[in-house]
């Protein structure tokens, strides 16, 4: 692997709970190999109870120092925090198997020598040690490669959505502007601003990967004002935002092609129109979105709807893991989109 494209950030974060348990758990299950490979007597239970304080107390300083390394070994190379992390990893394992030998002969540990030398326990234990350490560590650069790609590939697709500018929208806006601006010069301009301010979002190479709802929100209200223009009475958009949910962040463009779907393939498709309700509210560490929109229930499907959905969904997962969430509810008559994204603590002031 070249060094441009190491994963720097390979080594994931060890400071949280739900990482250290993930360790504990897996020096459970070594645990567990370990008693079952010894003799079958009647001390395996105890032998277990024992292997498992072991290993827990070298998981648990393993996390501790990982987390350490994570914090303040950032300047390091990828290769270099690798090899720091695999070292300490095995000098964790030593001191402890030490202790161990030492304090055994004086408390029940002792039953995990069974009167092996010394040489031979801290070898064994090192040895087991050296192997998962290889093996986890493998899976953490691997596993960062692989994020890394996706991510770019995700980024390209956004890429190609911010380039993409719907033909047939654009004529029409273009047409509604041309329309208004003997009678309405004023509207006409401030069309033509808001049609900027989609191009700008859409075109721009330097789009932040999260934006406020309230910046997300004035493309949506472009949007909504163009699209206004041509559908006049027949498009009612009501918004529904909660305070404190203004601030909370969210990836660029991720609201507005909901926005954009829930017009397109619902509202214009239907002869009377109707009516988009946008609701955003925070619900502790959480933004939750709604966007509702009536359906033509006997018009098919347009191309295009889905596609948008499974982008969103892709980019939410890349982000944010399984925490972020994106529902699609589809009615005979009402189309129903939930978004759901995780806000840290300081995202809102």
């Amino acid at each position: 692997m070249n060094p441009e494209r190491e994963p720097v950030e390979f080594l994931p974060d060890f400071c949280t709970g739900a990482r250290v348990l993930r360790v504990l758990v897996v020096c459970e299950a070594v645990a567990v190999v370990l008693a079952l490979g010894g003799s079958l007597t009647a001390v395996l239970p105890e032998r277990f109870l024992l292997l498992s304080i072991y290993l827990q107390w070298i998981g648990i300083c393993s996390a501790a120092a990982l987390c350490l390394i994570k914090r303040y070994a950032s300047r390091l190379s990828a290769r270099g925090v690798a090899l720091l992390a695999y070292l300490t990893l095995l000098a964790v394992t030593f001191a402890i198997t030490e202790i161990t030998y030492v304090a055994g002969r004086y408390s029940g540990f002792a039953l995990l020598l069974e009167d092996a030398s010394h040489d031979g326990f801290v070898a064994r234990s090192v040895g087991i040690s050296a192997v998962v350490a290889a093996l986890a560590l493998r899976y953490f650069w691997l596993r960062s490669a692989w994020q890394s790609q996706a991510e770019a590939e995700m980024r390209a697709r956004l890429e190609a959505l911010q380039a993409r500018i719907e033909p047939h929208f654009l004529f029409n806006s273009l047409n509604s502007v041309a329309a208004l601006i003997a009678v309405r010069p004023d509207e006409a301009e401030n069309a033509l601003e808001d049609l900027a301010v989609l191009l700008r979002a859409r075109l721009a190479t330097n789009t932040p990967a999260n934006v406020s709802l309230d910046e997300e929100m004035a493309m949506v209200d472009a949007y909504v004002r163009i699209e206004s223009l041509r559908m006049g009475e027949r498009l009612t958009f009501d918004v529904r935002i909660d305070e404190d949910a203004r601030a909370c962040q969210l990836p660029a463009l991720s609201l507005q092609p909901l926005v954009e779907n829930a017009i397109g393939h619902g509202v214009a498709r239907l002869p009377d129109g109707g009516t988009v309700v946008l609701q955003a509210s925070r619900e502790r560490d959480t933004l939750v979105l709604q966007v509702v929109n009536p359906l033509a229930g006997d018009a098919p499907p347009v191309p295009g709807n889905r596609q948008a959905l499974v982008n969103i969904r892709h980019r939410l997962a890349l982000r944010y893991g399984d925490v972020a969430e994106l529902r699609v509810t589809a009615e005979e008559s009402r189309f129903t989109v939930d978004m759901i994204v995780p806000q840290p603590a300081e995202s809102v002031s």
